[in-house]
């Protein structure tokens, strides 16, 4: 049987129990040897790591406050262990005076050289970390959901607590069904204290919890994510960074500012703008600050006190990626006058390449539930101004379930009416098996998709994708005396129920969904689009309900001649509008 030196400080004894570390030991073929050290309090981690690094012992047993950190690299906590005769306390109240206290005083660490995973997995059941969660330390980025990492979404998804601040957006973290702690800290609202955020994290690692603290931007860009991370680590919490695009990054690929470019700049510097009394503009031939926006023109004042010249480009963007974008462009000297009069959040760039502007893509606003109705999306700002909502089962949609079997043919005008139609047939007890024998059609490529993932084969039937499209073959195919079943919107014009009936059919129009308004819509700077696409009637009306009118400049895009139609009717005018052929969404 493998052997193996446990060293234990001779004071400590008692306080654990090695009959039961000899046990583990022994049960996993190894055999522990015992032998006592007496070494004073301030010595205790020097000698430790002198016996473990020289291999005159295996492990070594010690309080866990003694524990330096960081931690010698070539060594590591193989388990944590409550001291006996104590209790093992797991919950610590958010008062002041108890952030004073030292949480590992109750425990001891068995302490060991990397690289013996057969003692860690001995001990891995006495180990109380092993009943601890972890905690990420995440990156939002910039404020745009489509920029944060495939990771932090994932650890978004299964985490138990998500604690965030004022640059992480609210609506997003809704969709998660994790508990929400605001922690947030802007200028001089302050809601808590770091040493505060600390410990709460660290209280809810300890009781199991597996926590995600998610910043804007990148943590450890001004993020303080190095201080969060080494408070939990040095408390032997399990703590992870992923990263975050900065919003720095993100504001220069917005208004198309290289921080470096051949010729004009081989360097940069990230600062911070936040205090001016300690401001030292580095040798760097461009600049970028965050947290600058409050007092920008004293800051313009600073950087040309130590030696920057007034005509120097400076580019200001507010609110980076976000709805509400607006973007400054200037000089040091324009705005130590007159400030770019952005407020904050805003990332201020200053050197030669702020100068070089060129024209970002053309940026299409973008107004329906979801961008997979339209074909512009690299170029695309979603904004949805309405929300699909599932209408109750009500009685119509129960007896035209209950006989599904009596329609010849259900034509489906958009992806929501196949969900929401499938969803109340699944409820009903039913599935694909009883529409054997009704004949399905399909608008258009996107309805066709979503049929196809419930299991139904339908091709579009007109290349037209449009209820036009669908009605102009069926006058050529001469359909008639059918009993047909329309699932659709409770806004539905009716066009397609009416040019059916008039062809001699039966034609039954079921409500199973709902368009409504979005309570909490961000008023878009509508200057920089260069159009906008509606995708729906009903976009269109919470369009005009929200701006009033469209500014001239829009190029206009409508998918489904109906939606053009709204349009026309909803403005002032002739105005040109394209109808981008992918048939009515709602």
């Amino acid at each position: 049987m493998a052997e193996i030196r446990i060293i234990i400080d001779h004071k400590h004894h008692k306080h654990i129990c090695m009959g039961d570390i000899s046990e583990a030991l022994v049960q996993n073929g190894i055999n522990a040897r015992f032998n006592f050290t007496d070494v004073e309090g301030g010595r205790v981690s020097h000698v430790m790591e002198q016996i473990l690094i020289s291999d005159k012992a295996e492990a070594y047993v010690l309080p866990a406050k003694k524990i330096p950190y960081p931690l010698n690299t070539q060594l590591e906590v193989l388990a944590l262990l409550p001291i006996t005769e104590k209790q093992n306390k797991t919950d610590y109240p958010l008062f002041e005076n108890d952030l004073k206290k030292n949480p590992l005083e109750d425990y001891l660490a068995v302490v060991g050289k990397k690289g013996m995973p057969e003692i860690k997995k001995c001990l891995e059941q006495m180990d109380v970390r092993a009943r601890w969660g972890k905690v990420i330390l995440a990156g939002f980025g910039p404020g745009d959901h489509d920029l944060i990492t495939k990771k932090a979404a994932f650890h978004l998804e299964c985490c138990d607590v998500i604690f965030y601040d004022d640059l992480v957006d609210e609506v997003f973290l809704h969709g998660f069904e994790a508990e929400k702690i605001y922690v947030g800290k802007r200028k001089g609202k302050h809601k808590f204290d770091q040493e505060i955020i600390n410990e709460w994290m660290y209280q809810e690692a300890i009781k199991g919890k597996n926590v995600v603290r998610v910043k804007g931007g990148d943590p450890l860009i001004f993020g303080r994510g190095a201080e969060e991370y080494h408070y939990l680590q040095s408390r032997l919490v399990q703590a992870t960074i992923i990263p975050g695009i900065s919003s720095a990054f993100a504001a220069a690929a917005q208004a198309v500012i290289p921080f470096t470019e051949r010729s004009l700049s081989s360097s940069v510097a990230l600062l911070s703008g936040h205090d001016m009394h300690k401001l030292k503009i580095p040798k760097a031939d461009t600049l970028v600050f965050y947290m600058g926006a409050s007092n920008q023109k004293e800051l313009a004042q600073e950087i040309i006190a130590q030696g920057w010249s007034e005509g120097t480009p400076v580019g200001v963007v507010y609110n980076v990626s976000n709805p509400n974008q607006q973007i400054y462009r200037g000089t040091l000297g324009d705005m130590m006058i007159n400030g770019s009069g952005l407020p904050s959040p805003a990332i201020i760039i200053v050197g030669r390449t702020a100068g070089t502007y060129s024209s970002p893509n053309q940026k299409w606003l973008y107004t329906g539930a979801a961008l997979e109705e339209t074909n512009l999306k690299p170029d695309m700002i979603h904004t949805p101004l309405i929300s699909i909502v599932s209408n109750p089962m009500d009685v119509d949609i129960k007896w035209c379930l209950a006989h599904i079997s009596s329609y010849n043919r259900i034509i489906f005008t958009s992806r929501y009416a196949v969900r929401h139609f499938y969803d109340k047939l699944c409820h009903a007890g039913k599935d694909v098996r009883d529409l054997h024998g009704v004949r399905i059609d399909s608008i258009g490529k996107t309805t066709s998709k979503a049929l196809k993932e419930i299991g139904l084969m339908v091709k579009p039937l007109s290349v037209n994708e449009s209820i036009e499209g669908m009605l102009k073959v069926y006058r050529e195919t001469g359909l008639t005396a059918e009993n047909v079943l329309l699932p659709g919107s409770k806004q539905s014009t009716g066009l397609l129920q009416k040019e059916l009936c008039r062809l001699g059919n039966k034609a039954h129009a079921l409500k199973v969904y709902k368009v409504v308004k979005n309570k909490a819509i961000i008023r878009q700077n509508l200057m920089r689009f260069h159009g906008i696409v509606f995708s729906s009637p009903a976009t269109v009306e919470a369009f005009i309900a929200i701006y009033g009118s469209i500014p001239s400049h829009l190029q206009l895009k409508c998918i489904g001649q109906q939606t053009k139609d709204m349009l026309r009717k909803s403005q002032m005018g002739e105005v040109k509008i394209e109808v981008e052929k992918r048939g009515c969404a709602v």
